[in-house]
């Protein structure tokens, strides 16, 4: 998601995964009937679970306050207990086979799913997720570790247009002024991925992209300008389906909505936040972020929050490569600078490293130092890596991961292979310790020698840096490690100017103060 000038007053305790993997849900099935007038929703959803470890007592679901109307497992009536946002159901499964899980219930959702008024006053229904907030419309495991696939069935007013994630299998007329839409996702998602929209669109169907057909979702009155703000939503799809692996969808939408953020990255329904869409700028940068995530964040998740730059650092740095792609290394370095300066700003407000285990409100995962950090990362992996071998690792690190989990121990391993070379002091450096290199620089030249002293001047640790050193014209390949030290290299004449890392490769600032005397 998009959502680097969001605050949000808003507390949620970093969740376990439920049953601490006592469970894999394979399969949800949700059907919500929207109302035609008011906003209460009646509801089912029938979960399809395998036991992981067995005897298997009872199944726990993060599920909201919403009233249970009944508890079935596998069609016979199951006794349950509810307490602080959490199901339990009796389960007794003495064997691994999977079982089914059928919840009744209805009710005003509190958050998650939101039936209300449009920016225009107009009746709809989106779903907003995440992190961990599709538990107060579904029963679900809340915790993108667990994925599955998904049916959303939903009965709304006919007419509504209805958009969810996967392949429409049927419109049907009820024939009370009603109508039935089925959609369904075969292939795995994570749950703060799975939702629902429900409006009066303007269906305009966007272009096809190697099979794969592009549509918006957008309010009548803006359709015209959310048209033009998206921009090259097909040259995106099409840059990143190169460089990184075949699209994991069957669709992308893109849909005006409600929700809270910039925008959200549901798998092949990502939704745009209808004040964003106004004719008075482009939304193009947003898209390009957004449907990045279909592969970063959606297909290959992160397995535990903490590794959120996985999915935000990743998304933020395509982003910027498609504009190196499409205007030029300039525009990317522009970019990238822009990135770095968002980041210094929060580093010296709030210091952290990009994994920082002391968070457990979920919100504050979604910082600098996990998109702009996270990108200069995956800069500077490219920097010590070159173009070839960085992007065969990102091709890999998609193919072996597709529509599962990640961690970035596990892109570290196939970082190093590519790299032909241990990457574990970089990953320590960058991702779990917190901060950048603070370089001090003074340098001489004499007897066809330039001189140069470099200092860290950054509190806590020292970094290892490789680099390049532009002495005029000519360049020069370093590796500062150490806090002071001093570099010679020959040269004829005095160089015009010596400069630290000329192509912008390295996440680093320059001291205010001299270096010390040596």
């Amino acid at each position: 998601m998009q959502s680097r000038f969001l605050a949000i007053v808003l507390f949620l305790a970093l969740p376990l995964r439920a049953q601490n993997g006592a469970v894999d849900v394979l399969h949800y099935r949700i059907e919500a009937a929207l109302p035609s007038s008011g906003s209460e929703i009646v509801a089912t959803t029938e979960l399809t679970v395998r036991p992981l470890k067995v005897p298997l007592a009872q199944l726990e679901l993060d599920f909201g306050a919403l009233p249970i109307d009944g508890v079935t497992v596998d069609g016979k009536a199951a006794t349950y207990e509810r307490a602080a946002d959490r199901l339990t159901i009796a389960v007794a499964r003495t064997t691994p086979e999977p079982f089914r899980a059928r919840i009744r219930y209805h009710g005003k959702t509190s958050d998650g799913l939101f039936v209300q008024q449009t920016k225009y006053g107009d009746a709809s229904a989106f779903a907003d997720n995440w992190p961990n907030r599709a538990r107060h419309w579904f029963p679900s495991v809340d915790h993108p570790s667990d994925k599955a696939t998904v049916e959303l069935i939903v009965t709304a007013p006919d007419r509504f247009d209805v958009i969810a994630n996967g392949t429409r299998i049927e419109t049907t007329s009820l024939q009370n002024g009603m109508k039935r839409t089925h959609w369904s996702e075969s292939t795995p998602i994570p749950v703060h991925c799975m939702v629902i929209g429900a409006t009066e669109f303007s269906i305009v169907r966007a272009g096809v992209v190697e099979g794969t057909e592009i549509s918006y979702y957008l309010y009548p009155r803006d359709r015209e300008h959310g048209i033009r703000e998206l921009g090259r939503v097909s040259q995106i799809l099409a840059f990143y389906s190169e460089v990184i692996g075949p699209y994991p969808y069957d669709k992308l939408a893109l849909v005006e909505s409600s929700t809270r953020f910039g925008g959200m990255e549901n798998a092949s329904a990502i939704f745009l936040d209808e004040k964003r869409i106004d004719g008075n700028g482009s939304l193009e940068e947003l898209a390009a972020h957004e449907i990045a995530h279909q592969w970063f964040g959606d297909s290959v998740s992160q397995r535990e929050w903490h590794d959120l730059w996985l999915s935000e650092g990743f998304s933020t740095y395509f982003t910027n490569l498609f504009y190196e792609h499409i205007a030029g290394r300039e525009s990317f370095r522009e970019k990238m600078r822009e990135d770095r300066n968002r980041y210094l700003k929060a580093q010296s407000e709030t210091p952290r490293p990009i994994y920082d285990p002391s968070i457990t409100d979920l919100f504050k995962l979604l910082n600098r130092q996990n998109y702009e950090k996270g990108a200069w990362v995956l800069h500077m992996l490219r920097g010590i890596m070159g173009d070839g071998a960085f992007f065969d690792a990102v091709r890999e690190y998609y193919s072996a991961n597709r529509n599962g989990n990640a961690s970035t121990g596990e892109l570290r391993v196939i970082m190093e292979r590519h790299a032909g070379q241990p990457l574990d002091w970089f990953f320590r450096q960058w991702i779990y310790e917190s901060g950048h290199p603070v370089f001090a620089t003074k340098w001489t030249w004499r007897d066809g020698k330039t001189v140069i002293n470099i200092e860290q001047q950054q509190a806590g640790n020292v970094f290892r840096v490789p680099m390049t050193i532009a002495l005029g014209e000519k360049r020069e390949s370093i590796v500062v490690d150490e806090r002071q030290e001093q570099f010679e290299f020959a040269t004829e004449a005095k160089p015009s100017e010596v400069v630290l890392d000329p192509d912008e490769w390295v996440l680093w600032s320059a001291a205010a103060t001299p270096p010390l005397s040596r």
